[in-house]
């Protein structure tokens, strides 16, 4: 059975053949008016001589008019009948397109108009019509009128809907698009575009990703689009990176899905991109800073092992030869440290917990909860699928946030429970203290003591380390704990500065000594420095580390300005390595 809007458009039909048979019989002209009649469909004949437009009764009914108001005697009447019940947004238009086909009517009139209804509402009017010429006299023109107010305003609610959905898809974060059979992208949303390096939609519709994105980049996508179009098998939560015009890599989780037709075939790709850069990224960082992490972790248990069988012993030796000063320095120095890591470690938990999980989650919660009004919009199956999307990467997320946390929160634990060790010796050594006394110190004795304080690090970074001291004498008066802080801040320093992932892995250290100085010398193959950053170094507070206090080189440097020495640095520029001198006078 046949729609009224379908009925009256097969009627239509049906009334242009007749008028493209009847230019020249009268037979068939009385057929065309007796068909209109039956037809519900509002009938005109126009008289150009006159300016007198003959009108059916249905052409008055349809805008709830009686026919028995207007003047269809034969006078001019072209106002009352047409012009004056137009809109006055249409009406200068459709008049005009009137009068042109009056001066040359050939082919068919047609114009889309909308005219007043006796209610004050307004009727869409799809105005047809033709030339008739009469055997002898003048020309007139036949056409009809048919209402298809409700098709239009099917359109304009259709046009609001893809408004609606146009002004989603274009607002959301995520790059949203849709390519035909052929993988040319036919959608392209604001943050599709922009990804592609575009200033507008049209410069990537109609384009395949081997057009959009260079070398294999192009390749990969287009046959993930060409797997989809051709075997139907979504691709899911795919992590993949471009190329930006500066060569930084972008990363995203792609997920493409087949669009199928009321038959079952595949005619379309959707395809959403959610860009993880930021994610990766901290994960990069995070990922660092773990195994930079676990490493301290292992030093950390190494010490506390070192703490608890040694302190006893220490402190009774510090004790009996009235250095209780020196273990509460050591104490004070090894808390400070314990309380910086500390605050790093909180630093990194706090980073872990702010980043865009709740965003992406908050998503997820948004759409599942208008899913109803998305699929309304999109189709049940892709409101479903961006649901899915949006879960999967909250979730990837969240699993990787409670790793790191309990990685932090193991780590903690181990420093608490040093810190507690410190706090018993504090207790011991409490009230005892005395002057930091100048005695004689072996320099060549405190490199060695050095080196076996720090040689697990050494060996598990794998660095070489060479040491050249020539028989001699190296002995000068000084702070014996205040020198050893020194040297073992250079050696951590260096260590600190050389690469794990370095194929050579040198640390040397020099010892030489005349009747007027001896000078100490630490060489290393790391990162080096530049020329700027070596201008800093002896500001207090400054650091390039990124859990240092920016106190250890100035410190360094004020220690032996007090025994009467200088303290140098140097590197020919970063990846060159550095040399550290240190002279003390005799």
């Amino acid at each position: 059975m046949l729609t009224p809007m379908k009925e009256s458009l097969s009627i239509q039909s049906n009334t242009n053949q007749i008028e493209l048979r009847s230019e020249s019989t009268s037979n068939d002209l009385e057929r065309y008016r007796a068909l209109i009649k039956a037809s519900n469909i509002g009938a005109w004949e126009y008289f150009p001589g006159s300016d007198f437009l003959s009108c059916n009764e249905i052409y008055f009914s349809m805008l709830g008019r009686n026919i028995n108001d207007y003047d269809l005697s034969g006078k001019k009447n072209i106002n009352s009948t047409w012009v004056d019940l137009m809109h006055s947004e249409d009406r200068a238009e459709a008049v005009n397109h009137f009068r042109q086909y009056i001066k040359k009517p050939e082919g068919t009139y047609e114009s889309y108009f909308r005219m007043k209804h006796a209610d004050g509402s307004w009727v869409w009017i799809w105005s047809r019509g033709r030339l008739l010429q009469h055997d002898g006299e003048p020309y007139t023109i036949i056409g009809t009128h048919v209402d298809i107010t409700k098709h239009k305003e099917a359109e304009e609610l259709i046009q609001q809907e893809r408004i609606l959905l146009r002004t989603l898809i274009d607002n959301l974060p995520n790059a949203i698009f849709v390519k035909d059979e052929d993988g040319r992208k036919i959608i392209s949303n604001k943050a599709d575009v922009k990804d592609a390096g575009a200033q507008s939609e049209a410069e990537v519709l109609g384009k395949t990703d081997i057009e959009l994105y260079p070398n294999d980049i192009g390749r990969r996508g287009f046959e993930d689009d060409m797997s989809v179009l051709k075997k139907g098998k979504s691709i899911l939560n795919k992590e993949e990176f471009f190329l930006e015009a500066g060569g930084k890599k972008r990363w995203v989780i792609t997920s493409k899905i087949p669009v199928l037709d009321e038959n079952g075939n595949i005619t379309r790709l959707l395809g959403i991109g959610h860009n993880i850069t930021a994610r990766k990224e901290s994960e990069e960082v995070l990922s660092k800073l773990n195994k930079d992490l676990l490493a301290q972790s292992e030093e950390l248990k190494v010490l506390n092992a070192q703490l608890t069988q040694q302190k006893e012993q220490e402190l009774e030796k510090a004790i009996a030869q009235g250095k209780f000063e020196i273990a509460s320095e050591v104490l004070h120095d090894i808390g400070n440290a314990l309380v910086g890591f500390g605050s790093h470690l909180n630093r990194i938990n706090r980073a872990a917990e702010q980043n865009n999980m709740d965003i992406i989650k908050g998503l997820a919660v948004f759409l599942k909860g208008h899913q109803l009004a998305i699929a309304g919009a999109i189709g049940t199956d892709k409101a479903s699928a961006l649901i899915t999307i949006t879960e999967s990467v909250s979730k990837a997320q969240f699993d990787k946030r409670e790793e790191i946390t309990d990685s932090i929160k193991e780590l903690v634990n181990i420093i608490t429970h040093i810190q507690e060790i410190l706090n018993i010796q504090r207790q011991f050594v409490k009230g005892h203290g005395g002057l930091h006394e100048r005695k004689p110190v072996n320099l060549a004795n405190l490199v060695d003591n050095c080196r076996s304080m720090l040689h697990a690090s050494f060996d598990k970074k794998g660095i070489q380390l060479n040491i050249d001291i020539p028989q001699g004498s190296y002995t000068i008066k000084g702070d014996h704990t205040k020198l050893m802080q020194v040297i073992l801040n250079v050696l951590k320093n260096s260590i600190e500065a050389i690469d794990t992932g370095a194929k050579e892995k040198k640390i040397g250290i020099t010892l030489r000594s005349n009747t007027k100085a001896i000078e100490l010398t630490v060489i290393d193959n790391g990162e080096g420095f530049s020329e700027e950053t070596h201008r800093h170094f002896f500001e207090r507070g400054f650091t390039t580390k990124k859990m240092g206090t920016g106190l250890g080189l100035y410190n360094c440097k004020t220690i032996i300005e007090s025994h009467g020495g200088t303290f140098t640095i140097k590197s020919a520029g970063p990846g060159l390595g550095a040399i550290t001198t240190i002279k003390l006078e005799l």
